[in-house]
Formats: C-alpha cells, structure tokens, sequence
C-alpha cells in the first residue's frame, strides 16, 4: 500500500528537459501517479542527453524514475481527445510550453478550467504568463545572468560566473511543486483548481536574499566577494597544507576568541583591527591573510578535528567522489541505487524530505519509462477509449 502523502494523486506531465520533469520526480516520489505525455518518435529531448550508461541517458532517468510514459500526437485530433479525457481524470497538469502554445491546442487554462474547474493548472516558462518578455524564449544561464546572481558569483578581480548547477530550472521546479501542493490543500477548502503560473526569473529573483536587501540600503550594486561572507569574518575558504576548507560563521566576539585560542593565535583577537565584528568586516582582508598564514601549516584533517572540538563550524571543501561517500550523505539515504537492473552500481540523488509516514530507508530510484510504455496500460487502466 501506498502510504505517502500523494498517493492517489493524478499528474498529467506535458514537462520536458529539466525544470518541469524535476517538480513532477518530487511528485512521484512524494506518492503521485505520473503520466509523462510525450510526442511520437522523439518524445522528451533529454531522452539523448549524455551522460549515458549501458545506452541510457543518466540525465533522463534522473528525474523521471516511476513516471508513467504515454505518446500522443497533439497534432492528431484522435489523440487530443484522448489527452482530454485523461485531462478529465486528473487533479494536476503541468507543462513548461512557452506562454500560448498550450492555447494553440485547445489546452490552455480558461478553456480547461471551464471544463474541469478541480483541475491545479501549473505553467512553467522563463519569464511567466505575462509582463512584456513573457514570449521570450529562457534557459537557466539566460535567468542567471538577468537574475543578478552571476553578477554575484565569482572571484572579485574575476568574470561573472555561472553557479555550478542549473540552478533557476531546479529552483522552477522546487517551487512548482510547493505551490502544487499549497493548491492541492487550498482545493480541499474551496472545491476548485486554479492556474499556478511560476517563471524562472522569479524564482531567481526570490533568492536574492540579503544581496538585495544590500542594494535597497546602499542603491549600489553589491560586488563579488568570492568564497567568502558579504559580511561576516572569518567566513571563508583557507587553504591548508594539503587542501581547501571552509570556516562558517564566526558568530560574534567570544567564537572569535575561542577560534584564535585554538589555532594558536590569540593575539588576533587583541588586534583592534579584528576585535569586534564590525571591525573584523572592514579589514576582512587583512585577517584572512593572517589566518591563511597559519592554516597553511597543517593538512585539512588536523585543523578540522582541532576546530569541531571548539565548536567552530568547519566543512571540508569535497569533490563529488568523496560527496558520494560522505558518511552523512549515506546516513540520510541521498544517494540510492535503482531499480533497474541495467543500471547497477548507479545512484541516484534521494529524497530530501524525511517524513515518519513512509520508511525512507526502503527507498530505490525507480525505473524511468520508455518512450511510450504506458500508453496502452495507462489507457486501460483509466477507462479511456480512443475514437473509432
């Protein structure tokens, strides 16, 4: 039985490549039934993204493990009426279409509210259902760069840099599926489905955090700052005799003290320039130069164990192989294998909400579809039949 909080739930997925296809992989592994609607032949253009193991895309089956694979013709008028019909049967659909295409096919949200007023309605695009870019086309580096955080991103005397990740299309996808469930919730209270319109610049504005809020103070456009806190310090990386580490909020005057007592230096926390935090911002260089004098002496593990027994927060700065064996990574199930056999000694990332409703420990990344798998089984099982 299934016992997570979605279960029952129906997901049409008109989503391809990334943003869209990662809000619904949260759905599916939050208990939804997902039907990943795909055109003929080519289906969803991440089918062919490397990298690929045993012949398969790892960027593909990454975020469409347990959907459901069915292929229509939109063009075709037998198959958009069996598109409506599973339509009809749905609580969600989503689709990342530029604004308007939907429409085109009869499929946009006034007509199907109309239709199927409990139907949440979630539309994905770069630049949302209106204002003067909404047709524009989007990628996650074009949010990125107009978004402000590549200006922010970097080495101070470097170029603007892109965030090592996806990071809008993940962020389009991370806030879809809250707003999904907020509306889920809201329709059991009203009865009714809505339209749930999110654009990736958006979300990348929301992120802005305090980089905005120190442009409304200032009205001067805050610059990179590299690996270190706009603020705080010691909030940064320092090399040690063997590799980098991180050194996190130093949060006020007495950790501070603690920190320079235990590295061996307690004549920095004397030093007028870094005794109050105030101060410790504005000659921010100069302490971490004296600080890198002397992490330099010792490899990262020593000065690691010496700091966590002072309760400095300390982290060392790993590479994904070691990521992939990080002790608490494999505590709390973030990495898991598949269910497919073809992809043995492949994991996959976990989820990262824990709930006490279902055991996560007996988690597995389930098997992404083929190229219309489903499409007859999803059919029958859902009492649809295609005009003659």
């Amino acid at each position: 039985m299934n016992s997570k909080p979605l279960a029952g739930i129906k997901v049409i997925d008109m989503t391809h490549v990334l943003t869209g296809p990662y809000c619904t992989q949260m759905l599916v592994n939050l208990g939804a039934e997902v039907i990943k609607v795909e055109a003929p032949n080519a289906g969803d253009h991440s089918r062919r993204f490397a990298p690929f193991y045993n012949g398969k895309s790892l960027y593909f089956e990454m975020i469409n493990g347990g959907k459901k694979s069915v292929v229509l013709n939109l063009k075709d008028a037998g198959d958009l009426d069996v598109l409506k019909q599973l339509i009809a049967k749905a609580d969600i659909l989503v689709e990342n279409f530029r604004p308007g295409v939907m429409a085109k096919f009869g499929l946009g949200y006034e007509t199907l509210h109309k239709e199927f007023p409990r139907l949440i309605y979630a539309s994905i695009s770069g630049f949302g259902q209106t204002g003067p870019d909404a047709l524009k086309p989007a990628y996650d580096i074009l949010a990125q760069a107009r978004g402000g955080i590549m200006s922010l991103t970097g080495q101070p005397d470097g170029d603007p840099t892109l965030v090592g990740v996806s990071l809008t299309d993940l962020l389009g996808g991370i806030f879809t599926a809250q707003a999904i469930s907020t509306a889920l919730y809201q329709r059991e209270k009203t009865g009714e489905g809505q339209l749930l319109d999110v654009a990736l610049l958006d979300c990348e504005i929301a992120m802005l955090e305090c980089s905005m809020m120190r442009y409304q103070a200032t009205k001067q456009a805050p610059k990179r700052v590299g690996n270190r806190h706009p603020s705080e310090a010691p909030f940064q990386e320092f090399r040690s005799a063997d590799r980098p580490f991180v050194i996190a909020a130093i949060a006020g005057d007495e950790m501070f003290v603690r920190l320079c007592a235990v590295i061996g230096t307690p004549e920095l926390a004397q030093d007028p320039r870094f005794s109050t935090t105030e101060a410790r911002h504005d000659f921010v260089d100069e302490l971490g130069a004296a600080l890198q004098k002397v992490f330099v002496e010792k490899p990262a593990a020593e000065w690691i164990k010496l700091l966590e027994t002072a309760a400095i927060p300390v982290a060392l700065v790993q590479d994904l192989a070691e990521v992939a064996h990080d002790p608490q990574v494999m505590a709390r199930n973030m990495l898991i294998d598949s269910e497919d056999p073809s992809l043995a000694g492949v994991q996959f990332m976990g989820l990262p909400i824990k709930m006490s409703s279902f055991a996560d420990e007996k988690l597995v990344h389930q098997k992404a579809p083929t190229l219309g798998e489903h499409t007859e089984s999803v059919l029958a099982e859902w009492g649809i039949k295609r005009k003659s």
